[in-house]
């Protein structure tokens, strides 16, 4: 059977043709390779994350006292509203093993894989978001979502592994016409149906599927692997159109509604402070209405880039050329752009506390999971990473704690999380950040 780049999967639908194109591979190349009202259920446990790069600053973050009896701090003064839904975790680091210290990197890419990276830029297994998706995202109409507030589709840190992210949506209107646009049906109406062009969609795929299976025939090992990943991605597109005929079942009383003006998103503050808010609605709008069950947010890159306008350096060269205030003994000007981050993830737990869902509100019935790249981003060290992990999981995790640096691993974080969302693993992570322990204390 021949293969080329003209190739396609082709079949017949309703006394159609119908065609599907494949990935590129291999064989194209040259010899040189280049509870629900409804049902009774319980309502379904959603999972998010949050990331901001540059890290805090340790004498002005980290509470004095630890378990339930903390002090707030000056910078987790914007989480204040959230204190009784929320983690604080301190002193974990991240043990590199043989591995380099990547500047902007190892810390954010073991934080999300309980891995030390083995390559800058790239991850080496699949995100925690993606490993949780894989578990509970079954039914809902994307298996995850993402949005970068500073108008970046690269600035996700949701990847299947590898150098490979699944993009974000970059602006508001893009991530409305995501989830509410094209092909979207307002559970909240009576008259609810599934999209007609949805049926022709999912005839298509499956009328290809013995073409597909005579192609895996004659593909070779690398091929038939990168093959394995694209129906693995088909196969989600199925579940996905296979949701998308059923109407979700909800509890949260909400409006979808009219979708947003185009808006200035880049680095700049003030544009952070105006997209935040509405990307976090969309996002909690999203759960609330099964769209999907895992939603991330990122409001800049590792090494941010953020900036307030008049300010010649930025967040990050700021961090490398404020000298360290004699009196105070730290960088003022870094610290209050700490605090900035601070409140940009306290508009995300303002969102998602704002949906009343069953007898709680869509907070409590997710984890989130807010992480950044550095400790210190002055000498670029990953030790004493800030983690946060906000609301309740329908009951399964309990909250308003301060766990104090025990010097673990950042990876149980990942575990205790995995465990309370209902995955099944006894052990996360690799190399000296493999742990078998969570952290039972808080899981109810």
């Amino acid at each position: 059977m021949k293969i080329d780049r003209r190739f396609l999967l082709r079949g017949t639908c309703q006394g159609a043709l119908a065609v599907m194109g494949l990935p590129f591979l291999d064989c194209f190349l040259d010899s040189k390779g280049e509870a629900l009202a409804a049902t009774g259920r319980p309502l379904p446990t959603r999972f998010n994350t949050f990331f901001f790069g540059l890290g805090l600053t340790s004498q002005l973050w980290i509470p004095k006292t630890a378990g339930k009896e903390w002090e707030m701090t000056s910078q987790l003064k914007p989480l204040e509203p959230y204190r009784a839904k929320l983690n604080v975790f301190s002193g974990l680091r991240i043990p590199l093993d043989d591995n380099p210290n990547y500047q902007h990197w190892s810390g954010a890419a073991a934080a999300a894989t309980g891995i030390s990276p083995t390559k800058d830029k790239e991850f080496d297994s699949k995100t925690i978001d993606q490993q949780i998706a894989d578990v509970i995202s079954h039914g809902a109409r994307f298996k995850s979502v993402s949005a970068s507030s500073a108008g970046d589709p690269k600035q996700s840190y949701s990847s299947l592994g590898g150098a490979n992210k699944l993009p974000a949506e970059p602006s508001p209107l893009s991530l409305y016409t995501r989830l509410f646009g094209p092909g979207f049906q307002d559970p909240t109406k009576e008259d609810w149906k599934p999209d007609p062009q949805v049926l022709v969609q999912q005839s298509v795929l499956s009328v290809v599927a013995d073409n597909r299976k005579r192609v895996m025939q004659n593909l070779g090992p690398a091929d038939r692997a990168r093959m394995d990943q694209y129906f693995t991605s088909v196969r989600e597109a199925e579940l996905q159109l296979a949701a998308e005929l059923q109407r979700p079942e909800i509890q949260a009383n909400v409006t979808i509604p009219s979708a947003p003006a185009e808006m200035v998103c880049n680095n700049a503050l003030p544009n952070l402070r105006n997209v935040t808010p509405l990307m976090a609605r969309l996002g909690a709008l999203a759960l609330a209405t099964d769209q999907t069950r895992v939603f991330n947010l990122s409001i800049s890159e590792p090494g941010s880039q953020i900036f307030v306008p008049g300010d010649s350096l930025g967040y990050h060269q700021t961090t490398h050329e404020e000298p360290t205030d004699p009196g105070l003994g730290y960088q003022p000007r870094v610290a209050q752009y700490n605090v900035d981050m601070m409140e940009l993830f306290a508009m995300l737990l303002k969102e998602l506390d704002a949906v009343s869902e069953g007898d709680g509100t869509v907070l409590d019935h997710s984890l989130v999971f807010a992480f950044t790249d550095q400790s210190n981003a002055r000498i670029h060290a990953v030790d004493g990473l800030p983690i946060f992990v906000a609301g309740g999981a329908c009951g399964r995790m309990k909250t308003g704690y301060h766990i104090a640096g025990d010097n673990s691993a950042v990876s149980r974080v990942g575990l205790t999380i995995q465990k309370a969302m209902g995955v099944s693993l006894d052990v996360w992570g690799k190399g000296s950040m493999e742990v078998k322990q969570p952290y039972t204390d808080l899981l109810a």
